[in-house]
């Protein structure tokens, strides 16, 4: 049996992030309300809680697109070391194809990415429907009371002990309904908080308002959980028509130092790896890792513009903190995204397509460069 992985990050503001074997995902909302995102789409979740009323609709976004490498190479990783966690039927990899899938992991980053929202649907989605009062219980206290027939005691002497305890269940029972109707009622409050939220939300994002880009890129965008991709992510609205993205990447120790592959034998050989292709795929690291970033916005926002920056970090050795300096710095403009196959392209070939800007040395790597503005695509573009 295969072992499953599930933890749920609870971030303010009623947000969660959930991380499973299955995938990302990130859910928003209170009981009887929520909006989640993950593997399997995006859905509206309304319900009354307590009542047995709930229902769903799709939001016809966020569904997960294409195979993640990293997340095969992470399963195969585990059962390496603990064969109990390998997927059913799935077997045990050597060296050399865990060497293969870690380098595969590392430069298709962008092969995945979420299916864009759509905020006109969303928009357009329901208000979660106002309870209502049951009154069940004191429904069946009423008729119990009602069914009651005093006894020949009773009738006697006027005293009924079982109708005095009928007559107070009926009280008790109103007031239990009143109470949980209250619950209900606080409830659905809530949830059409929550619902309004999202109404302004899509009409902002529709109206090309920068504060409601703003507020999706912060609250639904996964960003949170991209650490193969870097220290750091910074995502944010700089012009109406452009999101600018700031990456930390990963530094080359992320490559592996050797190649490892097989003889003529079939026996496994392990050769420090060439330096020309060592910072050749860490290229196609770093290109990669800006085109999921481009992926992923345009899946939350139509926006012309994605501006994504790839920093290096380092050691300043003047001050001796942590320090950066820009190696990528890529325009992404969206029409000619999408008409890209993103799963055929090499990563770093593909940036001719947009206007950026890159130094690549074959036997040195990235060399620092003066990161693209805002100003300087409209200058172009005019």
């Amino acid at each position: 049996m295969a072992l499953r992985f599930r933890k749920s990050i609870k971030i303010p503001g009623g947000f969660r992030v959930n991380l499973s074997s299955r995938g990302i995902g990130a859910s928003w909302g209170v009981p009887g309300f929520r909006v989640s995102t993950g593997p399997a789409g995006s859905r509206a979740h309304f319900g009354i809680p307590g009542a047995g009323l709930h229902w769903s609709q799709n939001l016809g976004a966020g569904q997960r697109v294409g195979s993640s490498a990293g997340a095969q190479y992470q399963q195969m990783l585990a059962a390496q070391h603990d064969p109990s966690r390998a997927p059913y039927h799935q077997p045990i990899l050597d060296e050399v194809q865990l060497h293969e899938q870690h380098l595969r992991a590392l430069t298709t980053l962008h092969h995945e990415g979420w299916s864009p929202w759509d905020w006109r649907q969303i928009a357009a989605s329901p208000a979660p429907p106002q309870p209502y009062r049951q009154n069940h219980r004191e429904a069946a206290a009423l008729q119990a009371l009602q069914a009651h027939r005093p006894g020949v005691l009773g009738k006697l002497t006027g005293a009924d002990r079982r109708l005095e305890e009928l007559q107070q269940a009926v009280h008790v029972a109103r007031a239990q309904d009143e109470q949980e109707y209250g619950a209900h009622y606080a409830a659905y409050m809530n949830e059409l908080d929550r619902w309004k939220w999202f109404q302004r939300a899509a009409q902002g994002v529709l109206s090309g308002d920068p504060e409601a880009c703003q507020a999706v890129l912060d609250h639904l965008g996964p960003f949170q959980a991209f650490q193969q991709l870097g220290s750091s992510l910074n995502v944010c609205i700089t012009r109406p028509w452009c999101v600018e993205a700031w990456l930390t990447a990963n530094d080359q120790s992320v490559l592996p130092d050797e190649a490892v592959s097989y003889t003529s034998t079939g026996r496994i050989s392990r050769k420090t790896m060439p330096t020309q292709r060592y910072w050749s795929i860490y290229q196609d690291h770093v290109c990669s890792a800006a085109l999921r970033i481009a992926r992923e916005v345009f899946a939350i926002l139509r926006i012309p513009v994605t501006l994504v920056h790839v920093a290096y970090p380092w050691t300043n050795t003047q001050t001796g903190f942590p320090d950066r300096y820009p190696i990528l710095s890529v325009a992404f403009d969206i029409e000619t995204f999408f008409q890209l196959r993103l799963e055929a392209i090499d990563p770093s070939d593909s940036m001719a397509n947009f206007e950026h800007r890159m130094e690549h040395k074959k036997n040195s790597g990235l060399d620092p460069i003066e990161p693209l503005t805002p100003d300087d695509i409209e200058q172009n573009q005019g």
